[in-house]
């Protein structure tokens, strides 16, 4: 990004006839109003759970997928203890007979969890755990078929599984101890970086002659809710953590409502010629995942419909922008977001089918944070 503003900033440079230092300030006063309507998806949205959003200038999503993949460690633990238990009694009461189902359940489980240390994204993360509830699932029905069967006694059953839990107690405890020092050190360090990032643009807005008071004020309010976060986090207290996150959600969007007050002073044109730019380069993204996809023997057929679709709205844009028609401009790019929504629910689609090469599986999901980051920006800003 800092490359490309440097090359802009040379050739105005060097045609100092036709833009006069006046018309870089003014140029460069709508360059930084576009990047506060990119931020006010973050303000919409913006929590230090664990919840899918982030910027691709920052390690936020990284550091909420390895909080939520602490949160796995800890409790898969105790799923692979309690599973461990269970086929134990179960080979004592079918003396054997009982047990190759379970175990090959358990196998399973356990190289899905080591799977997962891998992963970086939550889309894939969920579909790690999507598969993982399955398999669970069918070690309990495959439980209770064989416990039938042997007569086995469910009593005796939970009572080994609290016993082989208690003598790992010290392990579990411990998986327990560090994802919540994971949880702590990452929520907090994504809070700075979002509090100094939002600090970053409101700098920039006041630069340019904007009043930032009251913006201001409201970002204050978020930054002194760091202290109250921090302790709920050493106390580990969720019922105190999610009060707090209700909390900084209010004070955000009241803080987007503020800046997005500002917008007021942003040109309809400035807004359509941005997004329309944007469009063209997801159109070209786009068209090279469903040509990859296609080489692969997928059917892209929906894909290509979709994408035809979003081209033809992106047309139907530049023409009524180049006609000073701004109302239908925004109505063409309204129905390009609809498209592009249909786009990645269909992209969500193929991963959660699972019969893609992983490499990819890895493309497609980064596409599909990049469209959701597209689909919530455009949301806040037109």
């Amino acid at each position: 990004m800092r490359k490309g503003y440097n090359k802009k900033k040379v050739i105005f440079m060097k045609d100092a006839q036709s833009r006069t230092k006046n018309g870089l300030k003014k140029y460069m006063k709508k360059r930084n109003i576009v990047a506060v309507m990119l931020m006010l998806s973050m303000l919409a949205v913006f929590s230090i759970t664990v919840s899918a959003s982030g910027d691709n200038e920052f390690p936020i999503l990284e550091k909420q997928v390895e909080i939520r993949q602490a949160h796995l460690k800890w409790t898969a633990e105790i799923m692979e203890i309690s599973m461990d238990a269970t086929i134990e009694y179960v080979d004592e009461v079918s003396f054997g007979a009982g047990t190759s189902e379970l175990s090959e359940l358990f196998d399973d489980f356990k190289d899905q969890t080591k799977k997962t240390e891998a992963l970086t994204t939550h889309v894939a993360f969920n579909n790690a755990l999507r598969q993982l509830r399955q398999i669970i699932t069918d070690f309990r029905l495959e439980t209770r078929e064989q416990m039938t069967e042997h007569n086995g006694v469910g009593w005796q059953l939970l009572a080994d599984i609290k016993e082989a839990l208690d003598e790992n107690k010290g392990k579990i405890d411990g998986l327990e101890d560090e994802y919540w020092e994971i949880r702590e050190d990452n929520s907090l360090e994504i809070f700075d970086i979002w509090v100094d990032w939002a600090q970053n643009i409101l700098d920039k807005i006041e630069d340019n002659g904007y009043d930032t008071i009251e913006a201001q004020a409201k970002l204050d309010e978020i930054k002194d809710e760091r202290g109250s976060l921090e302790n709920a986090l050493k106390d580990r207290d969720n019922a105190e953590i999610l009060q707090i996150h209700l909390e900084l959600l209010d004070l955000s969007k009241e803080l987007r409502d503020i800046v997005r007050d500002l917008q007021v002073e942003i040109p309809p044109k400035k807004i359509i010629e941005h997004w329309i730019n944007v469009g063209d380069r997801i159109v070209d993204r786009t068209d090279t995942i469903i040509s990859e996809l296609d080489a692969l023997g997928i059917d892209v057929t929906e894909l290509r419909e979709i994408h035809i679709k979003m081209g033809a709205d992106l047309e139907t844009a530049q023409e009524e922008f180049e006609a000073l028609n701004f109302k239908e401009a925004i109505e063409a790019l309204e129905e390009f977001k609809t498209h592009l929504i249909e786009l990645r629910d269909a992209y969500e689609e193929l991963i959660f089918g699972d019969t893609l090469p992983e490499e990819m599986e890895a493309k497609l999901e980064a596409t599909i944070d990049v469209l959701d980051d597209s689909i919530k920006n455009m949301d806040n800003s037109i």
